[in-house]
This record gives structure tokens, sequence and C-alpha cells, in this order.
């Protein structure tokens, strides 16, 4: 997922850019469309940066059981191969994940994973990635460390103007 839409410059940096009001309730709008269908995840691997960590704490407080909330910091602003490596270290931990982080880099992750996928939604995915995007991939594999486009499955992609 990439988080919501976040404030412009902030004077204490970057990384300290809040939600907006919009992002805080298009990510809201996500969470309860996400628990209507039934996700839920094990752990939620979280950016360090504000908009990100608001946008997981949202998105993990709306499911029955909320996941567990880890915050790392080399995935604020990680690019798409290293958000893979961190995939691909899970080996193990966790047997459903969501990522929140930040474009470029999940967005490249995305069309990475999304491969030769074809289709109106494969399409979609690869050619967008607004605040709030949530690409979800089923994956046929045993170990994380496994994880490659010819087995991830693109199984949904979304967005906030989807669920307004």
């Amino acid at each position: 997922m990439r988080h919501g839409e976040a404030a412009g410059r902030s004077a204490e940096g970057d990384a300290a850019r809040a939600l907006t009001a919009r992002g805080d309730a298009d990510c809201r709008r996500l969470a309860a469309h996400l628990k209507h269908h039934g996700a839920a995840w094990d752990t939620i691997l979280c950016s360090s940066a504000r908009r990100a960590h608001e946008s997981a704490e949202l998105l993990a407080a709306a499911m029955d059981s909320p996941p567990a909330l880890e915050i790392r910091p080399e995935l604020y602003l990680d690019g798409a191969e290293g958000l893979l490596m961190q995939f691909r270290a899970l080996a193990g931990m966790a047997e459903s994940v969501l990522l929140v982080g930040h474009n470029p880099g999940l967005h490249a992750l995305t069309r990475f994973l999304v491969g030769r996928g074809s289709g109106t939604m494969a399409r979609r995915a690869v050619r967008e990635s607004p605040p709030g995007a949530i690409a979800a991939f089923t994956c046929d594999i045993d170990d994380w460390a496994d994880l490659s486009p010819e087995r991830a499955n693109l199984r949904d992609f979304i967005t906030p103007d989807d669920v307004r």
C-alpha cells in the first residue's frame, strides 16, 4: 500500500509529513472496504515516515484482530529491489503481509511483480499508483525467499477513488 494523501512540506522534514484530512478519510474507507471483503494480515511492515505510520495504524485498527505493526526505517523511500528483499527476508515470520510505504519504490515493485500480467486490473496497477493505492497479490510460494513475478498473481488493485 502506498500511504494516504499527505500534507505538503513540513518544517520538520519529509518524514514528518502527516496525512491530510482527505488522506485520513481515504484510509478509513479503504480499511472498511478491506475488512468487509475479509482482508487480514499477520503483520504490517511500515516505513518510519509519519504518513505511512498513520496509514498503517488506520488499516490495522479496522481489523477484527489487529496485526502486529512493525516500523522499519529502511522502508522509507526504499526502491523496488530493497522492498523485495524485505519480503524475501520474512522466511517463516508471516503468511500474509501488508507493506505500507512510498513511491516510486512501491509502484516499481508492483510493476515488477505484475510482470507480464494481462487484463484491465494489471494494466491499471502498472499505470497508476495514487496515494492510498493497494495492490494485493496471491503468491504461490512456500517461503518468502521464493517471491518472484512468476509466482505472484495480482488479486486486486484498489485506490481511494474505488471506494468513495
